[in-house]
Parts: C-alpha cells; sequence; structure tokens
C-alpha cells in the first residue's frame, strides 16, 4: 500500500514586538540586508508586510532581528520616476526584479511626510537580498515632500 502524499510544512518567522504587534511569516519572505541599514548594522533581517489598507501605497518593514525596530516605506518609482535613475543593479538582475522601497518619515502632521530618495533600500525579488544605497549625485532628496502641499482657493 502506498504511503499517503504528505503537504510541505513552511517554516515560518515568528516576530514579537511590544511596539508593533506580533507576526508569523513565512521565512521564504524574509529579507537579508547583508551589511544592515545606515545607523544599524546589526539590523540584517526584515519582513515587508502587506498594506492592512487596500490601495494604499505604504508598507512596513520590521526587523526580525531587533523586533522593535521598523519603518514604515513606499515604492520610490511610484513617487519619481527619477528614483531609480542611478541606482546600480545586481549583475544579471532584470529591473522589473527589483523593488526600489524608500523610507518615508511621518510626522504628527501627516501632511508633512516625506520619502528618503537618497539612500533607498533596493531588494532583489529573486533572491531576497536587499542593500541600502547612498545616492550623493546631489538628484535624489532626502525629503521627498510625498503630498503635495495645500493650495489655498
Amino acid at each position: 500500500m502506498a504511503e499517503p502524499a504528505r503537504q510541505a510544512v513552511a517554516e515560518t518567522v515568528v516576530i514579537r514586538s511590544k511596539r508593533f504587534g506580533d507576526y508569523e511569516v513565512p521565512a521564504d519572505r524574509v529579507l537579508v540586508f547583508r551589511d544592515g541599514l545606515i545607523g544599524f548594522p546589526h539590523a540584517q533581517r526584515f519582513v515587508l508586510l502587506e498594506p492592512t489598507r487596500p490601495g494604499t501605497p505604504f508598507r512596513y518593514l520590521l526587523c526580525v532581528d531587533l523586533p522593535e525596530l521598523g519603518f514604515v516605506v513606499c515604492d520610490a518609482r511610484a513617487l519619481s520616476p527619477l528614483a531609480a535613475r542611478d541606482v546600480p543593479l545586481p549583475a544579471d538582475t532584470r529591473p522589473e526584479d527589483v523593488a526600489i522601497l524608500a523610507i518615508v518619515t511621518v510626522p504628527a502632521d501627516p501632511r508633512g511626510m516625506t520619502a528618503n530618495l537618497m539612500a533607498p533600500l533596493v531588494v532583489d525579488s529573486r533572491t531576497n537580498a536587499g542593500r541600502q544605497l547612498v545616492l550623493d549625485t546631489g538628484s535624489h532628496p532626502l525629503r521627498y515632500p510625498i503630498l503635495a502641499p495645500a493650495t489655498a482657493d
């Protein structure tokens, strides 16, 4: 008699954070930034959480290594078509296989939100390998306004 087929059990990573809550995500969704992020060299493994509100451009990048560390991020190319202009791609990588994320600063008044286009996060979706770049060309702002300023009627 043949043995019944066994379903593969996907490994998961559990993140417990007092600040952000508890999450269980598939291990194959962990992004690895081998060099860490600027100011956080020991923060090397992250998960990109899907938005809870449909249509929102923002996601959370939550650190597996330091669960109290998280960032709001968005697609840098959606903000500015020039965002990817100076980003060097890994060898043998197609542009559509790379996500370019900008870290978003959300002040007390969210209308003042800005995105850091000078130091984007570049993630290869095929390997889940990421790195943070510093584009010091002078054409990528550190504080790119996300929302258009209010105009007087």
